[in-house]
């Protein structure tokens, strides 16, 4: 950690993190899926993930007794949460689950994409 204009952030080798906090997913309570979102979302591949993964679960090590343990599980987990969201916006609840500007096709193209990360990971 380096003091930065006032601010924490976090400096690894490939990528830098100000803030982890993301409302939408703040309702978990657990720090893990805001780190996860950022290492799926944003990063650019598994190794960048694992980096930072690494690096947060160190830090954690560091100031409790707490192991985060291996990422693996955790992509998993939010791969069957993402995979949820998209098939109830397929739904489209209410009236209201689906973007306008996004086409069913092109939402049955992200669950398809999902669903293959799934079986890449060792889940078929």
């Amino acid at each position: 950690n380096v003091e930065k204009d006032d601010v924490n952030v976090h400096v690894a080798k490939h990528c830098s993190v100000a803030s982890v906090m993301d409302f939408e997913e703040a309702a978990y309570a657990d720090p893990r899926f805001e780190v996860l979102l950022i290492c799926r979302k944003v990063l650019a591949n598994l190794e960048q993930a694992k980096g930072l993964w690494k690096s947060y679960s160190s830090t954690v090590k560091l100031h409790t007794t707490w192991d985060v343990g291996p990422i693996e599980p955790w992509l998993r987990l939010e791969t069957v949460h993402s995979l949820f969201t998209l098939l109830l916006q397929a739904n489209n609840l209410l009236g209201g689950g689906r973007n306008p500007w996004e086409t069913k096709p092109d939402l049955w193209g992200k669950i398809d994409r999902e669903r293959m990360r799934l079986v890449r990971m060792g889940w078929s």
